[in-house]
């Protein structure tokens, strides 16, 4: 299906943490797809609890925001494959990290999910501690390990991490600006009636 495959089969994780990850994956993609849907952003990145910093635990949360919507389910899950999005899961002794870039939609062919997590991992905050694991044009992953004596704790370093992909994104033109202009609203004596 894709590059990157969990370094533990489905089977051996602990299905409750699993259950959680596919949980939090199912309504983080239905967001995401509802915002994109609206105008929102084509690319986005956001943290992911439920992985605690597992790769494949963080690999099955992607697997359910990208999964088609069923609509024979009460609750729609899923259905984000085609809005591009990075993943952090800040884990007792590393960051994980995991991005998507969508392979059709209008956000297909912008980025490639390698140049964007080797942005990321590669930024000047982490000085060389941020390491790119693995990656094509719309998978990759990548870490960065705790150490205590440089300053490197995985909860620092998910924020950095989030300002370092708008950062790249903006860099890019696909993160949108706010334009202060699209709040105007009308003085009291200027004759509109609302």
């Amino acid at each position: 299906k894709h590059l990157i495959r969990p370094t533990i089969a489905m089977a051996e994780m602990d299905p409750k943490k699993l259950k959680l990850a596919v949980k939090e994956g199912g309504k983080m993609g239905v967001e995401l797809i509802g915002n994109f849907d609206l105008g929102g952003p084509e690319f986005f990145t956001t943290k992911a609890d439920a992985p605690g910093g597992d790769h494949a635990l963080l690999q099955a949360l992607m697997d359910a925001a990208n999964k088609e919507i069923d609509p024979t389910e009460e609750e729609a899950k899923g259905g984000s494959a085609k809005v591009g999005k990075m993943f952090l899961s800040a884990g007792d002794d590393k960051l994980a990290l995991i991005c998507h870039c969508p392979k059709e939609d209008k956000a297909a062919g912008k980025l490639s999910a390698s140049e964007w997590m080797k942005a990321v991992v590669g930024n000047d905050a982490f000085k060389g501690d941020g390491k790119f694991l693995e990656g094509d044009e719309f998978y990759a992953k990548g870490e960065i390990l705790m150490d205590k004596e440089k300053g490197r704790f995985p909860l620092k370093d998910r924020d950095e991490c989030q300002s370092a992909s708008v950062g790249f994104l903006k860099g890019k033109g696909l993160f949108p600006e706010t334009n202060d202009d699209d709040d105007w609203v009308p003085d009291e004596d200027c004759d509109i009636e609302w």
